[in-house]
């Protein structure tokens, strides 16, 4: 969750390791949220900070239609792109080259029925913060990070979870939910119906930051770890990788210590245990 309006902060977590050492201790908070949030933001205030309480009620007031909340996930990935380093294989830099290579094989395990159905795309920012996170419209960004900390295995586990995100409609109940907090920041900024229109700079700005501040439930985040395993099955790998990459995540928790008073423990307390989570996957 750390890329609103990033103004291209992405650094090779392979090239520079101290700085992924760094990065590890000040962000695993933000992975161990549940291996995602629901899409991404930057160092931002809360987004409720500035709405009263009778602005927040109005929220229910907001209708949106599935094709316009696609519609507007397109948009709203194509600013996050526009805005974040994202690594191709026809990226002029080495490191770049390396993790698309090594993303495009190891999605290609993904069955073609899936992609299709879900209209999956898959991409990484080469950024050293360690996260992933899936968006209504398909689109799924695993940061190069994280990749940096798991096997292939591990990494086509956080891409089911994800994946469950969004054929469970997390995603999209998220995005939703995001548009209409958002959209009250700004009056002429309504969604809905006929009134919606192409969003601005400034209102997908806004946008990304409520939705980096959105959370999972913990039954989404169970009911997103079994299908992470239900997806190994699948792809033809061992389903023993679900718990096996919230096990990497587990590790950087610890390394980041978690007292009772950390803003730490205070993030992660309306989240599923890891350890408990770990447990379920064990005994399936």
């Amino acid at each position: 969750m750390e890329l609103l309006y990033n103004k291209k902060l992405g650094v090779s977590p392979t090239s520079t390791k101290e700085e992924l050492k760094v990065m590890k201790n000040l962000l695993s908070a933000v992975v161990l949220v549940g291996l995602c949030s629901v899409c991404a933001n930057a160092q931002v205030k809360n987004p409720l900070g500035k709405l009263g309480s009778a602005a927040v009620k109005g929220v229910k007031s907001f209708t949106v239609s599935d094709a316009e909340v696609i519609g507007y996930a397109n948009d709203y990935m194509k600013w996050m792109d526009a805005n974040n380093p994202v690594c191709k294989t026809s990226a002029k830099d080495k490191g770049m080259q390396t993790v698309a290579d090594r993303l495009g094989q190891i999605t290609s395990a993904i069955p073609a029925d899936l992609t299709k159905e879900l209209n999956l795309n898959v991409l990484s920012y080469y950024v050293v913060d360690v996260n992933a996170f899936a968006c209504a419209n398909g689109d799924i960004r695993i940061f190069a990070a994280l990749m940096d900390l798991m096997t292939d295995d591990e990494i086509l586990a956080v891409i089911g979870h994800e994946i469950g995100h969004i054929a469970n409609k997390d995603s999209k109940d998220g995005f939703v939910t995001a548009l209409r907090i958002s959209a009250l920041r700004d009056a002429t900024g309504a969604l809905g119906g006929k009134t919606a229109a192409k969003l601005t700079n400034s209102q997908l700005g806004d946008l990304a930051e409520a939705l980096g501040h959105a959370q999972y439930s913990q039954r989404q985040e169970i009911d997103a770890d079994a299908y992470g395993y239900e997806f190994l099955k699948k792809c033809g790998k061992d389903p023993v990788n679900m718990a096996s990459s919230l096990g990497v995540l587990l590790k950087l928790q610890e390394e980041a210590g978690s007292s009772q008073n950390s803003k730490f423990k205070n993030l992660f307390s309306s989240h599923p245990d890891l350890k408990k989570r770990i447990e379920t996957l064990n005994t399936k």
